[in-house]
């Protein structure tokens, strides 16, 4: 091997197979989830935490796996990574009952917070500056990739056999990565760091009761026991708060949302990925209950949108270089309100075709968003707080996708009973009040887009609040209303 590769990029093809697992896991259990759910006669309430134990786990212990990386050995953590992760994956294929799979699924989650965690960092100090943007281009590239080829993947795994094959494709991945890793990597000493110990546990406490909470309200409404999990997740996020504003090496360094510009376009990052994936998680339940589509199709139909990122990302990044970021933002906004709207006249009676040219949209509109952003907010801070700027920038994907999951259930739960959604197939009414709810999610969703395009006209360096930002933006539209 080290006579056709040189050892870096042998290093870059190494954690690129074991880290697109990360991403793989994500999306490839939304086209199962269906099944999983009738499989161990589950509500849906109950079987989402199949996705969102995973999600939540990763996002609570990325940027505590950062820090102990730096501590413990970035190489060697990431190893024990995809050791936990094959580990896991193998433990979800025999999970006996629905809550032994999500305690394995958190398990996983953990497992890929160990390896997200330092993949960039040791990719980093494999390559000179000249070559690291040709290798992390290469290495986001594999992590789209691997989201997209998700859906494809587990709708073939599963018409071939049980859901539980979906966790098996890991198996040769990771042991892939592992020999290679093993062989390729050194396995350096760590530095010393100071542990924000505190904030990592109030910022998962936080994070799941949060999450608990909104999974309560889908099943028994709000009542007393709802109400006090509101107040202690409020407690326990300003005790948060208060933490990383008082300790001297936070988790999370809270004075870089001081600036507007960057808080902005965070919130609108945040704002894109719970539109986004609240779409990959309702669509599954939509194409094979209402519809009845063949898994195959649908594993084809939600590859569509990640597909058409991919091809489309690397111009939208070059134009957002040459023209700025702005007003390809607003404009990528626009195209993904535009198409989720439209997923708003989706019927009972809809086609492949109707699907097609929405799912193509979404896509186009996300391609055009991200980059800019994203090339926004890392312009917006200093070169020297790149590090935890990367980390924040994760932490707002994952935070969307868990916040997805939950807020997706609860919308379609006001429309459908729970005995309903049990059902292998939907007929007649209660396909109507499934498509409903999905209606009502995907005009959500549009909503928050055009928030996201509001947030991305935002053009403020010094100032300490966003809301100012708006009023500018909404005093200067007033003015030209009353001018015509």
């Amino acid at each position: 091997m080290e006579g056709l590769l040189t050892k870096k990029w042998q290093i870059l093809i190494a954690v690129a197979i074991g880290t697109c697992m990360v991403p793989l896991n994500a999306s490839i259990v939304n086209i199962s989830l269906p099944s999983i759910t009738e499989f161990f006669q589950a509500s849906v309430a109950t079987s989402q935490w199949v996705l969102t134990a995973y999600l939540l786990m990763l996002l609570s212990l990325v940027l505590f796996f950062g820090r102990l990386g730096d501590f413990y050995g970035q190489e060697k953590l990431y190893m024990f990574g995809v050791l936990g992760f094959l580990t896991s994956s193998i433990l979800c294929s025999l999970a006996p009952s629905i809550f032994f799979l999500i305690l394995f699924r958190a398990l996983q989650g953990f497992a890929a917070a160990m390896m997200i965690s330092v993949s960039i960092a040791i990719v980093r100090k494999a390559f000179t500056v000249g070559e690291l943007g040709k290798a992390l281009g290469i290495y986001s590239m594999v992590i789209a990739a691997g989201l997209a080829l998700g859906p494809a993947v587990g709708g073939l795994l599963q018409s071939l056999g049980n859901w539980e094959l979906i966790f098996l494709i890991n198996i040769p991945l990771g042991i892939i990565s592992l020999i290679v890793c093993y062989l390729i990597l050194e396995r350096n000493k760590g530095e010393q760091v100071k542990w924000d110990i505190k904030g990592t546990i109030l910022q998962f406490i936080t994070l799941f009761t949060v999450v608990y909470e909104l999974n309560l309200i889908q099943t028994k409404g709000i009542d007393f026991n709802s109400i006090i999990i509101i107040l202690i997740s409020i407690i326990l996020f300003i005790l948060f708060i208060k933490n990383e504003n008082t300790v001297k090496n936070p988790l999370l360094n809270l004075s870089l949302f001081n600036n507007a510009k960057f808080s902005a376009y965070n919130l609108a990052l945040l704002f894109n990925y719970i539109s986004m994936y609240m779409v990959l998680f309702i669509m599954p339940f939509y194409l094979q209950k209402v519809l009845h589509l063949p898994l195959e199709y649908i594993g084809i139909l939600l590859t569509i949108s990640p597909i058409t990122m991919i091809f489309l990302t690397p111009l939208s990044g070059y134009l957002s270089d040459k023209f700025g970021s702005r007003y390809l933002a607003f404009t990528g906004s626009l195209i993904f309100a535009f198409a989720l709207f439209s997923m708003s006249q989706l019927t009972i009676f809809s086609d492949i075709y109707d699907i097609f040219w929405r799912f193509l949209l979404l896509g186009l509109g996300a391609a055009f968003f991200q980059p800019p952003n994203n090339r926004s907010i890392l312009a917006s801070i200093s070169i020297d707080q790149s590090g935890m700027v990367s980390s924040i920038i994760v932490t707002m994907r994952n935070l969307g996708m868990v916040f997805a999951v939950s807020l997706a259930g609860l919308i379609l739960y006001s429309t459908i009973s729970n005995n309903a959604l049990e059902s292998p197939l939907l007929f007649n009414l209660a396909a109507y009040d499934f498509t409903t709810g999905m209606h009502r999610i995907v005009i959500f969703g549009a909503f928050l887009s055009i928030l996201m395009a509001l947030l991305s006209l935002i053009k403020i360096h010094n100032t300490n609040s966003i809301f100012d930002s708006f009023k500018k933006i909404i005093k200067k539209s007033l003015k030209k209303i009353k001018l015509k």
